[in-house]
Parts: structure tokens; C-alpha cells; sequence
């Protein structure tokens, strides 16, 4: 199902199944100038071509690959409509690589472009690398509202999971350089519009910067990764569980410890 819901100019497509309402998933697309950013899951496939007959974009701005975002990018191409996104991008929607059980699961399976949709770029609207989450990942900037249409970029200030592959040491950076714009609006893909956008992109960063100090530490002095995990993210990954791995602590502990530098010296690395 898709529930709409309005933001002056900027319309909130919600999306969600019977099977990621269980899981405790969903996602959100938007509707901005006329355009749509990113496309929700596959499994809405139906869904997202009632919605594009009956609200007509001009085309479609992508922020990644993952199929949650891009899923159905196949079901814009084959009704015409041209869609924007990184080179990146269309290499790996073009032949989806397989996921995970979980995923698969909840967003369901994106179908192979069976042609290219045509380039657009939209007035009015930025693509602006923002890698992290995925190496091929950008956020869309609106600089007239002060509007950034953030992907997965933010998803909240405290996350403690992560797919495998993550730069989770190069995010402080990005979150940084994002919040630098100034955005007065942030749209989230799975938490909506964030309240005072430029602190909470800033409280991430630093959320990550000191835990990755503490790791730092923990390794120095000889702790095991699994050791670390609990002590510094805490006990328990229900989410770590039910994706057999796929979005875990675990996850983010050792993307950390694979691009380890020497803790910092101040306070707080306890």
C-alpha cells in the first residue's frame, strides 16, 4: 500500500506490505517539482504503477541502487518515463545482483531494466554524491527551499546496525559536508521529515566518531570483535538475527576495525 501525505510542496509516499509492516519496515518516496524521488519496493510494483497513472511525473531522480529505493525502476522505464541517476546507479539496476533472504522477504525481487530509461534532469533539483551507505549513493538538493531528499544518508542519530561493505568511517565526512548546505528541510527515506535537519546530521557524525573511538580502544587493548560489539552497541540484535547477518551490529563493529586509525587522547574513549 502507499499513503500519501502532503508537506506544502512536497508530497510523502509511504510504502509498506503486509510482510515489511511485520518486519517493522518501511519506505518513503516523494513527490517534489513534479518529480519523484527514488521509486519504492518491488513487491508494491501494482501499487507504484496505479500511482504513476494517476499522479503522472515528469520522471524520476534516484538516490541508490538498493531495492528498496530503485525497485521500481523497471516499472518507470516501461511506461516511458526518464529517470535521473549516477552511472553507478544504472550499471547495477540494470542487472540487479541478488540479496539477502530478509530482503528479498520484505522489499522483494527488482526485475532487470529491459532498456535504459531515458536521462533527465530535473529543474531545480541536485544530485549530490553522498557515499556511505552504498558506494553509489547521493542525496537530492533542493538549493531554492533549502530541501535535501536524503536516501538512507541519515535514518536516524544512533544507528547501530549496518549492511556488510558500508563506509561507515568516511559517513562523519559526508553527514558533515550535507549539513553544510544549510537544508532547512530534510526528508528521510524510513523516518520521514527530520526535525531540525543541520544539528541532527552534525549529532550523527559525532555519534559515529566516538564510537569509533571506543572500538578503537577496545581493539588496542585486545578485546575480540564480538567482545567489542555487545560492550560498546550493546547486547542483543533481533534485526541482526532475523537477516542471518545481512543488517547487524556485527556489521558496523568490523567496518570500523577494518579502517582502524589510533584512538584520540580526550575524554569519552571509555
Amino acid at each position: 500500500m502507499i499513503e500519501e501525505r502532503r508537506h506544502d510542496d512536497v508530497l510523502e509516499l509511504r510504502g509498506s506490505s503486509r510482510v515489511s509492516r511485520a518486519m517493522g519496515f518501511a519506505v518513503h518516496a516523494y513527490l517534489v517539482r513534479g518529480v519523484l524521488v527514488d521509486t519504492l519496493f518491488p513487491a508494491l510494483g501494482g501499487d507504484v504503477a496505479a500511482w504513476l497513472a494517476a499522479r503522472r511525473p515528469a520522471g524520476a531522480l534516484l538516490t541508490h541502487h538498493h531495492e528498496d529505493h530503485a525497485g521500481n525502476i523497471s516499472v518507470l522505464a516501461s511506461r516511458g518515463l526518464p529517470a535521473g541517476m549516477a552511472s553507478t546507479t544504472l550499471a547495477r539496476v540494470r542487472r540487479p545482483a541478488p540479496v539477502g533472504y530478509y530482503r528479498r522477504l520484505c522489499w522483494g525481487v527488482p526485475a532487470a531494466l529491459a532498456a535504459d530509461p531515458a536521462p533527465f534532469a530535473a529543474d531545480g533539483l541536485e544530485l549530490i554524491p553522498a557515499p556511505g551507505h552504498s558506494t553509489d549513493h547521493h542525496v537530492v538538493w533542493d538549493r531554492e527551499t533549502g530541501t535535501v531528499f536524503g536516501g538512507d544518508l541519515f535514518l536516524g542519530v544512533k544507528v547501530r546496525i549496518a549492511h556488510p561493505g558500508e563506509d561507515v568511517r568516511g559517513q562523519p565526512a559526508v553527514l558533515r559536508r550535507i549539513a553544510a548546505l544549510g537544508p532547512v528541510r530534510f526528508f528521510d527515506a524510513h523516518r520521514g521529515l527530520v526535525p531540525d535537519p543541520v544539528a541532527a546530521l552534525r549529532a550523527k557524525a559525532d555519534w559515529i566518531e566516538e564510537i569509533a573511538d571506543r572500538i578503537a580502544r577496545r581493539a588496542a587493548d585486545g578485546w575480540a570483535a564480538s567482545a567489542i560489539t555487545r560492550d560498546v552497541l550493546g547486547r542483543g540484535d533481533l534485526t541482526g538475527l532475523v537477516s542471518r547477518g545481512d543488517y547487524a551490529k556485527r556489521n558496523l563493529v568490523d567496518a570500523l576495525l577494518a579502517t582502524r586509525v589510533a584512538p584520540t587522547n580526550g575524554p569519552g574513549g571509555q
